[in-house]
């Protein structure tokens, strides 16, 4: 499609739509009506020649043209906000940009966060999301996270977690469902996954000794916030990384029907220049991260 044929206001309307799985607070973003939102996307749509996203009751979930264009829509737009944030605001020593996972920024940093913000409330935090590498000596990014077995040559860092997933759901789901007692149950049951891990419940299913399982549904998210969400909501069991639900299973939001996790190798780390020159702020930021993973309650 040519540039001066792309559908903005649609591309805006549904990447904020799919980012949530709901139009209302897709709308709430954008400061629109949630009319407004289902129109735009409904006009991408017939622009594109396909469905982007289908309801399923009162649930909204992505199809598959939906799922391959969300992450990378998500991704240039991200781009889009970081070169206007570099040529319009003025760097201060008391600013902090980070460029993070979308699931840690949401489920790992956020709920801690007000704690660092409550010790330094004249501190600038600026949290960009994108699944892209960050080259942190070509861009303006103090801080960026890692998933891998270690950090790249000439990056400094703190491994925040390890890679360990398990299977969650919401108590709903079983309240009134059919039972799950045993790895065999879940063929019952919707599986859901985000693409970048969508072999893991294979990992999980083989570790459980139910290699040859085959899912009756199965759903696939671009993210694993939006799988989460989804198990929350009732729709399925998610296999999602243990440290992004640990306050939703202290809370009761969701519960681990099972006691095994699969572990991978790779790690989460958050890492900055070896050789840039260290702020205040960061200094301040980054001496709070090191407290944050050493805390009791932190995995």
């Amino acid at each position: 499609m040519q540039r001066s044929h792309l559908p903005l206001l649609g591309l805006r309307a549904f990447e904020a739509t799919a980012r949530h799985l709901s139009v209302s607070k897709a709308a709430m973003e954008l400061c629109v009506t949630p009319g407004a939102i289902s129109q735009q996307v409904k006009l991408l749509e017939e622009s594109v020649g396909v469905s982007l996203i289908q309801r399923r009751g009162r649930a909204i979930e992505l199809t598959d043209a939906g799922l391959l264009l969300h992450p990378q829509l998500t991704q240039a737009l991200d781009w889009i906000s970081v070169a206007l944030d570099s040529i319009t605001r003025k760097r201060s020593k008391s600013t902090i940009k980070l460029t993070l996972l979308p699931t840690l920024a949401e489920k790992w940093l956020m709920p801690r966060l007000a704690r660092f913000h409550g010790a330094h409330p004249d501190l600038d935090i600026q949290i960009m999301t994108s699944f892209r590498a960050v080259e942190l000596e070509a861009e303006d990014v103090d801080m960026a996270s890692w998933v891998g077995s270690s950090l790249p040559s000439g990056v400094s860092g703190v491994r925040l977690f390890d890679d360990e997933f398990t299977p969650v759901c919401s108590p709903s789901l079983l309240a009134g469902g059919p039972p799950l007692e045993k790895p065999a149950d879940l063929i019952n049951f919707t599986l859901l996954k985000s693409v970048p891990r969508a072999d893991y419940w294979k990992a999980w299913l083989t570790q459980a000794g139910e290699p040859d399982l085959q899912p009756t549904h199965s759903l696939s998210f671009g993210s694993s916030s939006l799988a989460i969400q989804a198990a929350i909501d009732g729709v399925g069991i998610a296999l999602v990384q243990h440290a992004y639900i640990k306050s939703d299973l202290d809370s009761g939001t969701l519960i681990a029907p099972f006691d095994i996790r699969v572990r991978g190798k790779n790690g989460y780390y958050l890492g900055w220049s070896s050789a840039r020159p260290v702020s205040e702020a960061f200094a301040l930021f980054r001496d709070w991260i090191l407290q944050e993973i050493r805390r009791p309650d932190s995995l």
